[in-house]
């Protein structure tokens, strides 16, 4: 990710005192039972290891990896059911610099190209006017370094980014996949974004946040995954309690296979949701608390807890649900 984490660790862990919601319940009105809402892990190992492949060098921004990680992830996205939000799915947009300034340019192998690509998609409510719930993880990385960087890297490591961030990227996708037969549901549409160049500071997302904004799409909450396939002590992070109420989010949700939710009061500025949460939109940041693979070699899809990673999914997935049933989102606090 951009910077490591800065978690601290204070926090308030919900209790589970409620039932995870029920979702996979019959339709109604004579139609058929809908798909069940738990995630398939081996579908969202399949994501990763096609993120982490030798054929997408680390899908480092503006490496022409990054456009074919993005094409092959709007494709999955279209087979869940997804639409582009604009005309095409992927929205391109410059760095305008970043690599250069940030000296990537000097550290990471290959050529450049200053365009990168956001994937966003979408799935509509019978609501289009709501605010939109924006779900999204960054899916670039770093690929392979020519030049030694500090203590950590050294010339000829590849980095994949497994845990950062294949694994978020690959949760979206299945989020996204097991809440589309639920839209009917929904008081508002889903918007999903798979951002680029968040390893050069945050581009892509910063870049989406503007073309929103601009383009009058307005987004009532943006939930963010980060690095969620090495689980510590059973504990998820949820941070975004200093803007809004989300553990109110988590009381509805209740608890799911054995997690400690952490509502962390520390707040992280180094991932996607604080291209949001600095125009002050509601947010939510999900993350798993082990980092000791983060920007090394080691941060292979085979270092990964698929099992923990999955009951946090299955966590999210209802959290977002919920966030996308609820008649009104968890509003700005006053004493911001």
């Amino acid at each position: 990710m951009f910077n490591t984490l800065r978690i601290l660790c204070r926090g308030l862990v919900v209790p589970a005192v409620l039932a995870a919601l029920c979702m996979a319940l019959p339709a109604g009105c004579g139609r058929a039972a809908r798909p069940s809402v738990e995630c398939d892990r081996e579908a969202m190992y399949a994501t990763i290891e096609m993120l982490c492949s030798d054929s997408l060098g680390g899908r480092r921004a503006g490496s022409g990896d990054d456009l074919r990680a993005a094409r092959a992830l709007a494709e999955k996205l279209r087979e869940a059911g997804y639409g582009p939000l604009w005309r095409e799915a992927l929205v391109p947009f410059g760095m305008e610099g970043a690599p250069a300034r940030r000296g990537m340019d000097r550290v990471l192998a290959g050529e450049w190209c200053d365009t990168s690509y956001n994937v966003v998609m979408i799935v509509r409510s019978r609501y289009p006017d709501a605010p939109k719930v924006l779900l999204g993880a960054h899916y670039d990385h770093m690929g392979l370094f020519k030049a030694d960087k500090g203590r950590k890297h050294k010339a000829g490591d590849m980095l994949c980014g497994a845990n950062d961030n294949a694994s978020g990227t690959a949760a979206v996708v299945e989020i996204a996949r097991r809440l589309q037969p639920y839209a009917d549901d929904f008081k508002r549409d889903l918007v999903v974004a798979l951002f680029g160049a968040e390893e050069m500071g945050l581009v892509g997302s910063r870049h989406l946040e503007r073309m929103l904004r601009d383009s009058a799409v307005a987004v009532g909450h943006m939930v963010n995954l980060e690095m969620l396939g090495r689980m510590r002590g059973d504990t998820l992070l949820l941070q975004g309690e200093m803007l809004s109420p989300v553990s109110r989010v988590a009381a509805a949700v209740g608890a799911a296979d054995s997690l400690r939710i952490d509502l962390s009061t520390g707040f992280s500025i180094g991932s996607d949701h604080f291209s949001f949460a600095s125009k002050m939109i509601p947010v939510s940041f999900f993350a798993t608390t082990d980092i000791s693979t983060l920007h090394t070699v080691d941060d292979t899809p085979e270092s990964l807890d698929m099992e923990g990673m999955g009951r946090a999914v299955n966590y999210i997935t209802r959290y977002v649900y919920t966030l996308l049933t609820t008649e009104r989102l968890p509003e700005l606090r006053d004493n911001i």
